[in-house]
């Protein structure tokens, strides 16, 4: 059975399952040649059949679109009773961990097989409106982990004239990841996160999804002039996780959201869910999730983003957590401080455009990126979070019960962005 594809209001190409796997390939010759029938009757058409096969073997493969972007090209191409045909299915790859086998097809035929990455699964996904499965987000971090830079000998050369950056209780370094503390709030910093750290120790999930500040306690890791015992008096120090710049882009979420892609987007809100999901499993609530305690990482070569939470200095864990178990999701999904004071402060005193106003609320904010539709999200959202509370409460410390109740907030917060965009298009089906 032939696929039809519109070339003028009044003409369509017919293409069979094998002309349509010619034009996946990027060999020119092969995808426009025509047998000696069809070549007689390209002197009767209106428009030649080999031009036109030519005109849409170029747009297939302008700039070196994927195969992924071609296949969805010819389904959107096709007429609208011919779209269904189009299915893909996706498979784990046979010998290669963390890849998988894509087979495209038309009419139940495989027209192409082709081997994908993580990162290229989760990009269909997104396309297709399929929400991404968290697990593979979280097998992604190893992408950024093989770009993080031993920092020893860095942290060595550093002296304290070169702490130019920071606060009143803490100068960074960002050579190295060095940080020192100046006051006793900044010690106490240190002090607090080491023992995140530590309760990290056994939890992968939780270490992939956190940057601690690691307080150093060897001070011979240190240069000369910071091992003093009149500076040891008065400092400390510690030093965090630093990606390869050549590699890595890492950046604060509010200071990089006007440049992330939708693609983008649609990976970070995912990842937002799963990291308070990981968070309350092991009973850590950071109650300051704005989006300046959010680093984004991106991977250079694939554009793959990556969420890490910093800055634990509000923080409780462990026997402190239970009464403060739902802010986390109280903040994410319905805008709500940790007190009444911060909730009306932020939602209804905060100049539009300023700093306050600019930082909180990362879903929000995201969404507001790419609403497209000015579709109202905050009582949506906030319905979201009450459902996922609500599941909480009944899935008491059953990790089944909250995996899937997280999950179902992300799979319902997914395709409510999904539904943001204005030029929605007929979706590929899976397999």
């Amino acid at each position: 059975m032939s696929t039809s594809i519109p070339l003028t209001a009044t003409t369509q190409l017919s293409l069979s399952g094998a002309r349509f796997a010619q034009l996946m390939d990027a060999d020119l010759q092969r995808a426009t040649k025509l047998n000696v029938f069809d070549r007689v009757l390209d002197f009767f058409r209106p428009q030649s059949k080999e031009t036109a096969l030519r005109q849409l073997h170029t747009m297939l493969h302008d700039g070196g679109i994927s195969v992924f972007a071609r296949f969805n090209l010819l389904a959107q191409l096709a007429t609208p009773d011919s779209r269904a045909l189009f299915t893909l299915s996706v498979a784990a790859h046979p010998t290669e961990r963390e890849h998988y086998t894509v087979e495209y097809a038309v009419n139940g035929e495989t027209i192409k097989t082709d081997t994908i990455s993580a990162h290229e699964k989760e990009t269909i996904n997104r396309h297709l409106g399929k929400p991404v499965d968290t697990a593979l987000l979280r097998q992604q971090f190893t992408s950024i982990d093989r770009h993080r830079l031993d920092t020893q000998k860095l942290v060595a050369r550093v002296r304290n004239e070169d702490f130019r950056v920071g606060g009143v209780n803490k100068k960074f370094h960002a050579g190295s990841g060095l940080l020192r503390a100046d006051t006793r709030t900044g010690k106490e910093d240190f002090e607090r996160e080491l023992k995140l750290a530590q309760h990290a120790e056994d939890r992968p999930e939780l270490a992939s999804y956190i940057s601690t500040q690691k307080k150093i306690t060897d001070p011979g890791l240190l240069h000369a002039d910071l091992r003093s015992p009149e500076n040891s008096a008065r400092h400390a120090y510690a030093v965090v996780d630093t990606y390869d710049p050549a590699h890595v882009a890492s950046h604060e979420m509010d200071r990089c959201i006007h440049q992330l892609s939708r693609e983008q987007a649609s990976s970070l809100l995912p990842q937002l869910v799963d990291m308070a999901r990981v968070l309350y499993k092991s009973e850590v609530a950071h109650r300051d999730l704005h989006m300046h305690n959010l680093v984004v990482h991106q991977v250079k070569d694939t554009g793959s983003v990556h969420l890490k939470a910093i800055d634990f200095g509000r923080m409780v864990m462990q026997e402190d957590f239970k009464a403060r178990k739902f802010e986390d999701i109280d903040y994410l999904f319905s805008r709500q401080g940790a007190t009444v004071a911060e909730t009306i402060g932020r939602n209804h005193l905060a100049r539009a455009g300023s700093e306050v106003d600019m930082k909180h609320y990362p879903i929000h904010k995201l969404c507001e990126k790419f609403n497209d539709k000015g579709i109202p999200m905050n009582a949506l959202l906030s319905r979201i979070g009450e459902h996922l509370k609500h599941d909480l409460q009944y899935a008491g410390k059953d990790g089944k019960l909250i995996d899937a109740a997280f999950q179902k907030a992300s799979e319902s917060l997914q395709l409510s962005f999904a539904q943001l965009q204005r030029n929605d298009f007929t979706k590929i089906s899976f397999a």
